[in-house]
């Protein structure tokens, strides 16, 4: 018996669908191939290579593509990306055009990019990478040491080059890592936005909240609004300080405007909460803005300081020619989802996936852990990027959780030896409390800890953007 050979030819939608996956993985082989720092190990934060000089020549040789696009610049330990969000959504139901650059990704390079919190296309990243290349190669040829520009500086130009492309009437960029020295401070912006500080890369920004206040504050800009959502008492100063060198007007949390939470049933306590209500109040002039019962998704205290530092830009943008109605706040902020943000992927039983990488986020995840769920037995699957505070995290969850497995994710190689967070969390006191597992590999671990969990219990997957991508992949595609 022999075997039939069946050809044809392709049509041409399968001939242009083929081609475009060719050159987008072209395109993403040239672009992760660049020095990547959100995948080093070590970081050579305060070198040449995190001087702005080159950023500004790039954006330069590009036309500098947001010289007429009002930008909004993001900063802040945590929170930097559910206020983007919540801005963003705000403005869109406002009817604006509104460009977002966020990072890192959880699954693909495109959610970066998004107009209208719609990612862009993989032939917008062929487009983007296609117009940056020749530019990317004048550049390396002028670099002397350093091997021309990174990863970072790449997606941010080609964030620049997406804002221009796509006409957009708001933009808004998200720091990556500090604020003083990060590729993004090459905007020239309409507005600020310091979300938090709390400890996180001590090693590159400073071992005391001032110190990391300091590099925050690097993105104030000589008379630009500054809102703030920084609460710390020791960082609080440093903030008020530069933003007054640069006579740059402040709103700040708690003080220029504030929210009450609306307090829940006792009967509501122990379930999966629909949404955060509260209210908020901010003094302008010599009137009162006041928005009563407003709603948000997102689970949280903490959310509800990052829909208020939004809330709050809107005042600022407005006074610069922006029409921001409060139905439009209403309804954007009720609008926005976030994956990874203590999102409940199911409810019997309950699993949750998050991104907290630091003891702040800790914190603010086991608040909403206690508050709902107190009567339920709850295990966790923990990884951690090596250069992150292990024992202050994991002291903050222990006491949280009946059973935990330190496992490690694969997607990049800053992962934490999980036999190592083992050790930690036995020599706490509160271990004796909670049951300990090591399982290096991840899918196991995930296996195990579900086949763990009942339909009565909770599950949470938390410790970095990269473990929660993975297991929420993992479980959606279940």
């Amino acid at each position: 018996m022999g075997f039939t050979t069946e050809t044809r030819s392709l049509s041409v939608d399968e001939t242009t669908s083929s081609a475009l996956s060719c050159d987008y993985q072209a395109a993403i082989q040239f672009l992760f191939g660049r020095i990547d720092y959100e995948r080093t190990n070590k970081i050579p934060y305060g070198t040449r290579v995190f001087k702005l000089d080159r950023m500004h020549h790039f954006v330069e040789l590009l036309g500098n593509p947001t010289k007429d696009i009002p930008i909004v610049h993001i900063a802040g330990t945590k929170g930097k990306g559910s206020t983007s969000e919540f801005l963003a959504s705000i403005a869109s139901e406002a009817g604006y055009r509104v460009g977002q650059y966020t990072s890192p990704h959880l699954d693909r390079l495109e959610e970066r990019f998004s107009i209208n919190r719609q990612h862009c296309s993989q032939q917008d990243i062929v487009d983007l990478i296609t117009e940056i290349i020749p530019i990317v190669k004048q550049l390396d040829a002028e670099e002397t040491e350093e091997g021309g520009p990174t990863f970072f500086e790449i997606t941010t130009a080609m964030a620049l080059l997406h804002f221009r492309n796509q006409k957009i009437d708001l933009g808004i960029l998200e720091v990556g890592l500090g604020g003083r020295l990060d590729s993004t401070n090459v905007c020239d912006p309409l507005l600020t936005i310091i979300t938090s500080i709390s400890y996180d890369h001590t090693s590159l920004l400073g071992n005391s909240l001032a110190e990391i206040a300091a590099e925050k504050a690097g993105i104030i800009k000589p008379g630009i609004p500054l809102i703030s959502g920084v609460t710390s008492e020791e960082a609080k100063p440093v903030i008020q300080s530069v933003a007054t060198k640069h006579a740059a007007p402040v709103l700040t949390v708690n003080h220029d405007f504030e929210t009450t939470i609306v307090q829940r049933k006792s009967t509501e306590e122990q379930n999966w909460p629909s949404s955060e209500k509260f209210h908020f109040h901010q003094p302008q002039n010599s009137s009162l803005i006041v928005y009563s019962d407003l709603s948000i998704r997102l689970k949280g205290k903490h959310q509800i300081q990052n829909a208020a530092v939004a809330i709050a830009a809107t005042s600022v943008l407005n006074q610069h020619g922006f029409s921001i109605s409060e139905d439009a706040i209403r309804k954007g902020i009720a609008k926005v989802q976030l994956p990874a943000r203590i999102e409940c992927l199911s409810q019997e039983p309950v699993v949750i996936v998050d991104s907290s990488h630091n003891d702040a986020s800790a914190a603010a995840l086991v608040d909403v852990l206690e508050t709902h769920f107190g009567h339920k037995k709850r295990r966790l699957i923990l990884a951690l990027s090596n250069d992150k505070d292990h024992p202050r995290i994991i002291e903050t969850l222990l006491p949280c959780f009946d059973e935990i497995w330190f496992t490690r994710y694969r997607s990049n190689p800053r992962n934490a030896d999980p036999a190592k967070l083992f050790e930690i969390a036995s020599e706490l006191p509160t271990a004796t409390n909670c049951q300990l597992h090591v399982q290096a590999d991840t899918t196991a671990a995930f296996q195990a800890a579900l086949q763990s969990t009942s339909s009565e219990d909770l599950l949470c997957v938390t410790g970095s953007f990269f473990i929660a991508g993975e297991f929420r992949k993992f479980y959606l595609e279940r």
